[in-house]
Protein backbone atom coordinates (compact mmCIF):
# COMPACT_ATOMS: atom_id res chain seq x y z
CA UNK A 1 0.00 0.00 0.00
CA UNK A 2 1.37 3.37 -0.86
CA UNK A 3 0.73 6.44 1.22
CA UNK A 4 0.00 9.32 -0.26
CA UNK A 5 0.40 13.06 1.37
CA UNK A 6 -1.65 16.00 0.59
CA UNK A 7 -0.47 19.06 0.18
CA UNK A 8 -1.07 21.95 2.68
CA UNK A 9 -4.04 24.19 2.72
CA UNK A 10 -1.59 27.20 3.04
CA UNK A 11 1.12 27.11 0.48
CA UNK A 12 3.26 29.49 2.28
CA UNK A 13 3.80 32.99 1.81
CA UNK A 14 6.30 35.57 2.39
CA UNK A 15 6.12 39.68 3.31
CA UNK A 16 8.46 42.27 2.42
CA UNK A 17 10.22 44.76 4.37
CA UNK A 18 7.72 47.55 4.73
CA UNK A 19 5.26 45.36 3.38
CA UNK A 20 2.08 43.58 5.30
CA UNK A 21 -1.24 45.30 6.53
CA UNK A 22 -0.40 47.95 9.74
CA UNK A 23 -2.91 49.04 11.98
CA UNK A 24 -2.73 51.71 14.82
CA UNK A 25 -3.94 50.54 18.10
CA UNK A 26 -3.17 51.40 21.73
CA UNK A 27 -0.48 53.86 20.13
CA UNK A 28 1.59 51.42 18.58
CA UNK A 29 1.96 50.41 15.19
CA UNK A 30 1.54 46.86 14.12
CA UNK A 31 2.14 45.54 10.49
CA UNK A 32 0.69 41.93 10.69
CA UNK A 33 3.11 40.22 8.77
CA UNK A 34 0.76 36.27 9.04
CA UNK A 35 -2.90 35.85 9.71
CA UNK A 36 -4.90 33.29 10.12
CA UNK A 37 -6.32 33.58 7.18
CA UNK A 38 -2.55 32.83 5.57
CA UNK A 39 -1.86 30.56 7.82
CA UNK A 40 -4.52 27.75 7.68
CA UNK A 41 -5.45 29.37 11.35
CA UNK A 42 -2.02 28.36 12.27
CA UNK A 43 -0.80 31.73 13.51
CA UNK A 44 -0.67 35.26 13.98
CA UNK A 45 2.65 37.32 13.41
CA UNK A 46 3.09 40.85 14.16
CA UNK A 47 5.78 43.52 14.16
CA UNK A 48 5.08 46.03 16.93
CA UNK A 49 6.92 49.44 16.80
CA UNK A 50 6.01 50.39 20.57
CA UNK A 51 6.00 54.46 21.53
CA UNK A 52 8.26 55.03 24.98
CA UNK A 53 6.20 53.91 27.91
CA UNK A 54 3.53 52.32 25.34
CA UNK A 55 2.08 48.79 25.17
CA UNK A 56 -1.39 47.33 25.56
CA UNK A 57 -2.81 47.54 29.15
CA UNK A 58 -3.33 44.01 31.28
CA UNK A 59 -5.29 41.70 29.79
CA UNK A 60 -5.65 37.60 29.39
CA UNK A 61 -6.68 35.64 26.11
CA UNK A 62 -8.71 32.93 26.11
CA UNK A 63 -8.43 31.18 22.82
CA UNK A 64 -4.57 31.87 22.16
CA UNK A 65 -1.29 31.38 23.52
CA UNK A 66 1.13 34.88 23.19
CA UNK A 67 4.86 35.19 22.87
CA UNK A 68 7.09 38.44 22.06
CA UNK A 69 10.53 38.56 20.79
CA UNK A 70 12.43 42.15 21.23
CA UNK A 71 13.99 43.08 18.07
CA UNK A 72 15.44 46.12 19.54
CA UNK A 73 15.35 48.78 22.58
CA UNK A 74 13.68 46.81 25.58
CA UNK A 75 10.18 46.16 27.09
CA UNK A 76 8.43 44.94 30.34
CA UNK A 77 6.43 42.14 29.85
CA UNK A 78 3.89 40.64 32.43
CA UNK A 79 3.11 37.18 32.73
CA UNK A 80 0.74 36.30 36.04
CA UNK A 81 2.28 37.98 38.64
CA UNK A 82 5.73 38.21 37.53
CA UNK A 83 7.26 41.02 35.60
CA UNK A 84 10.28 40.06 32.94
CA UNK A 85 12.69 42.78 31.72
CA UNK A 86 13.86 42.11 28.54
CA UNK A 87 16.26 43.46 25.57
CA UNK A 88 16.98 42.46 22.08
CA UNK A 89 16.87 39.17 21.24
CA UNK A 90 14.61 38.52 24.75
CA UNK A 91 11.87 35.90 24.32
CA UNK A 92 8.55 35.13 26.33
CA UNK A 93 5.72 33.07 26.24
CA UNK A 94 2.24 33.53 28.15
CA UNK A 95 0.02 30.39 27.60
CA UNK A 96 -3.94 31.54 27.23
CA UNK A 97 -5.65 31.80 30.40
CA UNK A 98 -2.43 34.05 31.98
CA UNK A 99 -2.74 37.80 32.27
CA UNK A 100 -0.18 39.72 30.49
CA UNK A 101 1.09 42.80 28.51
CA UNK A 102 4.18 44.54 27.30
CA UNK A 103 5.46 47.57 27.57
CA UNK A 104 8.38 49.57 26.21
CA UNK A 105 10.89 51.04 28.55
CA UNK A 106 13.28 52.49 26.47
CA UNK A 107 13.36 56.40 25.47
CA UNK A 108 12.54 55.78 22.00
CA UNK A 109 10.58 53.81 19.96
CA UNK A 110 11.36 49.82 20.23
CA UNK A 111 10.13 47.03 18.23
CA UNK A 112 9.02 43.45 19.09
CA UNK A 113 7.98 40.39 17.41
CA UNK A 114 4.45 39.13 18.41
CA UNK A 115 2.80 36.28 17.94
CA UNK A 116 -0.24 33.78 18.60
CA UNK A 117 -1.14 30.34 18.62
CA UNK A 118 -3.88 29.40 16.69
CA UNK A 119 -4.72 32.34 14.64
CA UNK A 120 -7.79 34.51 14.96
CA UNK A 121 -6.72 37.63 16.48
CA UNK A 122 -6.12 40.00 13.52
CA UNK A 123 -9.90 39.97 13.95
CA UNK A 124 -9.73 41.34 16.66
CA UNK A 125 -6.74 44.55 16.40
CA UNK A 126 -8.65 45.25 12.88
CA UNK A 127 -12.07 46.35 14.62
CA UNK A 128 -9.95 47.68 18.02
CA UNK A 129 -8.01 49.88 15.63
CA UNK A 130 -7.74 51.38 12.62
CA UNK A 131 -5.44 51.49 9.38
CA UNK A 132 -2.55 53.14 9.53
CA UNK A 133 -2.61 55.94 7.32
CA UNK A 134 1.58 57.07 6.82
CA UNK A 135 4.75 56.29 8.21
CA UNK A 136 4.23 58.92 11.19
CA UNK A 137 3.28 57.95 15.21
CA UNK A 138 0.32 56.38 15.76
CA UNK A 139 -2.29 58.44 17.27
CA UNK A 140 -2.80 58.79 21.21
CA UNK A 141 -5.60 55.96 22.19
CA UNK A 142 -9.09 57.69 22.59
CA UNK A 143 -12.69 56.96 23.98
CA UNK A 144 -13.72 56.00 20.13
CA UNK A 145 -10.60 53.30 20.43
CA UNK A 146 -11.32 52.27 24.11
CA UNK A 147 -15.04 51.79 23.35
CA UNK A 148 -14.04 49.71 20.39
CA UNK A 149 -11.64 47.48 22.55
CA UNK A 150 -14.47 46.75 24.48
CA UNK A 151 -16.95 45.83 22.15
CA UNK A 152 -14.64 43.64 19.93
CA UNK A 153 -12.91 41.78 23.11
CA UNK A 154 -15.92 39.58 23.93
CA UNK A 155 -15.98 38.45 20.25
CA UNK A 156 -12.71 37.62 20.37
CA UNK A 157 -12.23 36.10 23.46
CA UNK A 158 -10.16 38.97 25.20
CA UNK A 159 -10.82 40.01 29.12
CA UNK A 160 -9.86 42.85 29.96
CA UNK A 161 -8.18 42.80 33.43
CA UNK A 162 -7.40 47.02 33.65
CA UNK A 163 -7.93 49.39 30.91
CA UNK A 164 -6.35 52.70 32.80
CA UNK A 165 -2.82 50.94 32.86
Amino acid sequence: MMATTQAPADPGHAVRPGDGERIWIVGDTMTLLATGERTGGGLVLLENVTAPGGGPPPHVHTREDEFWYVLDGTFEIRIGDRVHELGTGGFAYAPRGTVHNFRNTAATPSRVLVGFTPGGMEGFFRESGRPALDDGPAPPIDADEIARTLAAASRHGVEAVDFDA
